[in-house]
C-alpha cells in the first residue's frame, strides 16, 4: 500500500511486534559522541596519573644503556604492563556501559537475534545496489561529510591561537611538551565531544521521525489488526477485565448517592438507591461480595450513609437483582421496613 495512504500513527501492537525483531528509533551517533566525551573527561580527571606513568616509561627507556637497550626496553614494557592495563581498563569499562546505557535510553532493553538470520536480499546485488542509491544512504552520506567538515573547521578554529606554542612544544623539556600537548589534545577532544553530541541528540530527532513515518498504518490495517486481535483469548481476556474494572469503577462513583447499605455482615453489601419522586422502587446501584464488599461499605461509612447488617435480606437481593435494576415485588416489604426505620432514626435525631 502506498505510503501517503498511511495515515494512522503505530498502535501498540504494532510496536511491540516490531521491538521484538530489532526494527526500532536509534542513532550509532549518541553511543560512539558520548564514548568519546565521557571518554575525554575521564582523561581530564585522571590525567595527571597517565600523564605521571607515561613520563616514567619514556625516562626508564631513555636512560637505558645502549648496549643492554634491548632487554632493559622489553623488562620495562613488562613491568609496565599491570599500569598499562589500570589505565586502560576503565576506557574499556566506560565505552561497554556508555554503549549499552545509549541504546538503553533510545528504545529500551531489546535482546534478540532475528536481525541476524540470513536473508537472500542481503546478499542481491539488485537489492544491495537500490540501497546503495537510496535517499537514506544520500542522507547518511551527506550527513557524516557535514559533520566531518564541522568538526574539523572547529578543531582548526580551536588549534589556531595556539599554534605557536605548539611550533615552540618542540623547543621544550620533555615532560613540558607532554603536558602541554596532553592539555591542548584533551582541551580539542573535549570540544568536539560536546558538539558531536549535540548533533548526535539531532540525528536521533530525524531517526525518530523517520521511524514513526516508516510504521504509520493505514486505516485498513489499523482494522484487519483489530478483527485478528479479537479473536486471542489473551486479548479478550484482557478486554473483559479492563471493561469489568471500568464497570466496577462506575459502581464505586455512585455509592455516595444510596440511600442504605445491607450487608451480610462482611461477606456481601448491596447499596439501594430510593428516591420517592422518582424510583418506583429502591434500585439496586451497588453490590459486590468480599473486597468489593468492603470497599462499598468503606464508602458508605465516609459519606455517612446508613448501614444495616440484614444477612437473607443482603443475599436475597443480591441474587435476585443486578446493578441498575429495581428489586423485585417479593422483597419491596422487607426493603421498606429497613427503609422507613432508616426516615424514623434520622426524624429521631432531626428532634
Amino acid at each position: 500500500m502506498a505510503q501517503e495512504n498511511k495515515t494512522e500513527k503505530a498502535t501498540p501492537y504494532r510496536r511491540r511486534k516490531l521491538k521484538q525483531e530489532g526494527n526500532v528509533a536509534k542513532s550509532i551517533e549518541i553511543a560512539s559522541s558520548l564514548t568519546v566525551l565521557i571518554s575525554s573527561l575521564i582523561i581530564f580527571f585522571s590525567g595527571a596519573f597517565i600523564f605521571k606513568e607515561i613520563v616514567q616509561f619514556m625516562i626508564t627507556i631513555s636512560t637505558t644503556d645502549s648496549s643492554a637497550f634491548g632487554t632493559s626496553a622489553i623488562n620495562a614494557l613488562r613491568e609496565s604492563f599491570p599500569k598499562i592495563g589500570s589505565i586502560l581498563l576503565p576506557f574499556f569499562v566506560v565505552t561497554v556501559l556508555v554503549v549499552i546505557g545509549a541504546h538503553i535510553a533510545q528504545f529500551g532493553f531489546v535482546f534478540t537475534l532475528k536481525p541476524l538470520r540470513f536473508k537472500w536480499e542481503r546478499i542481491n546485488p539488485v537489492e544491495g545496489f537500490k540501497k546503495m542509491i537510496s535517499l537514506s544512504t544520500l542522507f547518511e552520506l551527506i550527513k557524516n561529510s557535514l559533520k566531518a567538515f564541522l568538526l574539523f573547521g572547529i578543531a582548526l578554529l580551536v588549534l589556531k591561537g595556539s599554534v605557536e606554542l605548539i611550533l615552540d612544544s618542540a623547543q621544550m623539556p620533555l615532560a613540558e611538551g607532554i603536558n602541554f600537548m596532553l592539555k591542548l589534545l584533551i582541551k580539542v577532544v573535549l570540544i568536539l565531544g560536546v558538539i558531536a553530541f549535540f548533533i548526535a541528540l539531532l540525528d536521533f530527532a530525524y531517526k525518530k521521525w523517520e521511524y514513526e513515518r516508516k510504521i504509520r498504518m493505514s486505516r485498513q490495517e489499523v482494522k484487519e489488526e483489530f478483527k485478528q486481535l479479537e479473536g486471542h483469548p489473551e486479548v479478550r481476556a484482557k478486554i473483559r477485565s479492563r471493561m469489568r474494572e471500568m464497570a466496577k469503577g462506575r459502581m464505586m462513583a455512585e455509592v455516595p448517592k444510596a440511600s442504605v447499605v445491607i450487608t451480610n455482615p462482611t461477606h456481601i453489601a448491596v447499596a439501594l438507591r430510593y428516591n420517592a419522586e422518582k424510583d418506583k422502587a429502591p434500585v439496586v446501584i451497588a453490590k459486590g461480595k468480599g473486597s468489593i464488599a468492603e470497599r462499598i461499605v468503606s464508602l458508605a461509612q465516609s459519606y455517612d450513609i446508613p448501614i444495616i447488617r440484614k444477612s437473607e435480606l443482603a443475599r436475597a437481593v443480591y441474587q435476585s437483582a443486578d446493578i441498575g435494576e429495581e428489586i423485585p415485588p417479593e422483597l419491596y416489604r422487607a426493603v421498606a421496613e429497613v427503609i422507613a426505620y432508616i426516615m424514623f432514626k434520622r426524624k429521631k435525631v432531626a428532634v
